[in-house]
């Protein structure tokens, strides 16, 4: 009985994944792919320069305006939060480049070595926890590049704009990942955050 009680709660978390990357992932892919498609097809459209009609440089305006006003709103909202001063005065930040990489892929894999210092890597899965904010000033990076391509309606600027959706879409899947890693690094082992 208990492992039908577990399966729709197994099933629920397989499924947020998926409703992110298709929130995140594949509705900027479509609008990208829409603004790739109506530069292409464009009147008087070069390389470099297009003219679009008018719902294209309206809804440009209104894309690039909000993307503007969600990234603002996540940095106010970090700054106001506390985060970034956190983040700032981390002790991480006094270790070289090789021993945080060294601390994340202990986190990441969820096997800490025995002669770690546990301070440390409970910073670093706090952090990985932490970064969840970046996800939103991302969506707005998303919304500004695709709001320009569709005022520049032009083949450089829709493909400038993809590139931008997918790295920032890869980018957005590293930290919700590292997220979860490093929830689960800290739910696996409490004794490291006693110590």
């Amino acid at each position: 009985m208990d492992t039908t009680a577990t399966d729709p709660d197994r099933a629920g978390r397989k499924q947020r994944p998926l409703r992110l990357i298709l929130g995140f992932v594949l509705l900027p892919a479509v609008v990208g792919a829409l603004a790739v498609g109506v530069a292409m097809g464009g009147q008087n459209t070069g390389i470099f320069d297009g003219d679009p009609p008018r719902w294209a440089s309206n809804l440009g305006r209104v894309l690039l305006i909000l993307g503007v006003i969600v990234e603002v709103a996540a940095v106010v909202w970090v700054v106001r939060t506390g985060r970034y001063r956190a983040s700032r005065q981390s002790p991480l930040l006094a270790l070289s480049w090789s021993r945080r990489r060294r601390l994340a892929r202990q986190v990441r894999r969820g096997t800490p070595e025995a002669d770690e210092d546990a301070a440390l890597l409970v910073e670093t899965a706090r952090q990985f926890v932490e970064q969840r904010w970046f996800v939103v000033l991302v969506a707005g990076l998303a919304m500004t590049s695709v709001g320009q391509a569709f005022l520049g309606f032009a083949p450089f600027f829709a493909m400038i704009g993809g590139l931008l959706l997918v790295i920032w879409a890869v980018l957005t899947v590293s930290v919700l990942r590292n997220a979860r890693r490093g929830e689960a690094f800290l739910r696996d082992h409490p004794d490291l955050s006693g110590q």
